[in-house]
């Protein structure tokens, strides 16, 4: 995960310091892999708080299984992970609407 946000913020920042894209807009793809993300770690926890259902304790969609570590795993570890996703998807939802603010007073100061 920190691979894929480093990989695409250095693209992002190419993009913005071209004055290609708004700041604002490079954070909305960000936003929606945290909130998938998030997501699909919580469908992955609710699925183990049921144990008629599951044989086990398992990984139950492929995006959890890129976002949770190979051994270890708990139910706490689940909701561990999933509170964190939650904590960042909330925390890039507050920096874009920051962000459309500051770029919203920054262009009526312009004119």
């Amino acid at each position: 995960m920190v691979f894929i946000l480093l990989l695409y913020g250095s693209i992002a920042g190419v993009v913005i310091s071209k004055r290609i894209m708004k700041m604002s807009q490079a954070v909305i793809p960000m936003i929606a892999f945290a909130i998938l993300s998030s997501v699909s770690l919580a469908q992955n926890y609710t699925a183990r708080l049921i144990p008629e259902v599951n044989d086990g304790i398992g990984i139950s969609n492929l995006l959890a299984a890129f976002l949770l570590p190979e051994a270890g795993w708990t139910k706490e570890m689940f909701l561990s992970k999933f509170e964190l996703y939650l904590g960042i998807s909330i925390t890039f939802t507050f920096i874009y609407f920051l962000l459309v603010i500051v770029e919203n007073i920054k262009s009526t100061g312009k004119a």
